[in-house]
């Protein structure tokens, strides 16, 4: 059984936690988007340092009062985690969602999903936003199923950083009009 905890205290010490879910996450999308898409990178390991970077600069913000930091463990294991990071008066984003392959079909995602989804109600968020890559597929299920849906790419996105935007999935919840699946 999973257990899902809010990570909070000081950044380093979050960043302790997730450190080596957040780079496999990373090795994972950097391999897939070269396996699925073509995608050709100069560095790859200067690419996933850049969003290293970003998660690293932003762990003030998801463990402070309007964010969340989420991290699903089974026997003591983290094995998924899922963040929400403010970006407006009413409006988050869904961030760094991934479950380990040995954890998937376990419902896992959806625990993580759910809770960030009732934070964000309780916060008072209006709207909540994500990006995703083309080949992960059972997250676009999943988050279909809980009333996401597509829409046209943001300013500022992540994947911006490395160019990489126009490849991407961007989806979102209007928690005001949620109307599930």
């Amino acid at each position: 059984m999973a257990v899902v905890e809010r990570l909070g205290g000081l950044p380093a010490e979050a960043e302790a936690v997730t450190e080596q879910i957040q780079r496999e996450y990373l090795l994972w999308v950097t391999e897939r988007l070269t396996a699925d898409l073509g995608v050709v990178f100069d560095d790859p390991d200067a690419a996933r340092a850049v969003h290293e970077r970003v998660f690293t600069r932003e762990l003030p913000r998801l463990l402070g009062p309007r964010g969340r930091l989420l991290v699903a463990r089974v026997d003591g294991e983290v094995v998924g985690i899922g963040a929400l990071q403010p970006v407006g008066p009413g409006t988050a984003e869904i961030k760094r969602m991934y479950v380990r392959p040995q954890a998937r079909g376990l419902g896992i995602g959806r625990v993580i999903l759910d809770r960030l989804l009732a934070d964000a109600r309780t916060i008072g968020y209006r709207v909540v936003r994500l990006e995703t890559a083309p080949f992960m597929a059972e997250a676009h299920a999943l988050y279909r199923s809980m009333g996401f849906q597509d829409r046209p790419v943001w300013d500022h996105t992540e994947t911006g950083l490395s160019g990489l935007a126009s490849l991407m999935i961007f989806m979102e919840l209007r928690l005001d009009q949620d109307a599930r699946v």
